[in-house]
């Protein structure tokens, strides 16, 4: 069973989102580091936190680089009359299946990027949790939702006959 992917542009959000990470961490972390090493009682400590953090920028910009490819082949959506599957991971792989008649709304989101780049996140709702799936085509996100929509009326006009 082939599993649909996620549109193309999902790697470059990723990527964006990942070096947005890098920034932060050099401005939260590494700027106030490099100041308080110019004073007296920190300078013994420095050389080790300035390896500790360039370790931690080190895996950031590895991480920023490898994961997205990964995690664009690792994701996937299969959406049948009565069910929705939904497997992502990086190293834990997992594959949640959610009833369509147990769906109780679902929303679609478009983030600052998202937006920009003409991709949506569907949400949906159970009672059990919330379910997402990530970088969906705008159109394919609509069209995804009326599918879904149909069949849980189907579902529930079967339901209600018998």
């Amino acid at each position: 069973m082939e599993y649909n992917t996620l549109d193309r542009k999902m790697i470059t959000y990723w990527y964006i989102v990942r070096f947005r990470r890098i920034f932060l961490f050099i401005i939260i972390i590494g700027i106030p580091t490099l100041i308080l090493s110019r004073l007296d009682f920190f300078m013994l400590a420095a050389s080790y936190v300035y390896g500790i953090e360039g370790l931690i920028l080190l895996y950031l910009v590895a991480a920023a680089f490898l994961y997205p490819v990964i995690e664009y082949r690792q994701w996937g959506y299969l959406i049948f009359h009565d069910r929705v599957e939904i497997k992502h991971g990086i190293f834990f792989i997992s594959t949640s299946i959610v009833p369509v008649i147990r769906i109780q709304h679902i929303t679609i989101e478009h983030g600052i990027i998202l937006r920009k780049l003409g991709l949506s996140s569907v949400r949906i709702h159970t009672a059990s949790g919330t379910f997402n799936i990530m970088g969906l085509s705008n159109s394919e996100a609509r069209s995804m939702i009326e599918s879904l929509k149909n069949n849980l009326y189907t579902r529930i006009e079967v339901r209600g006959k018998v």
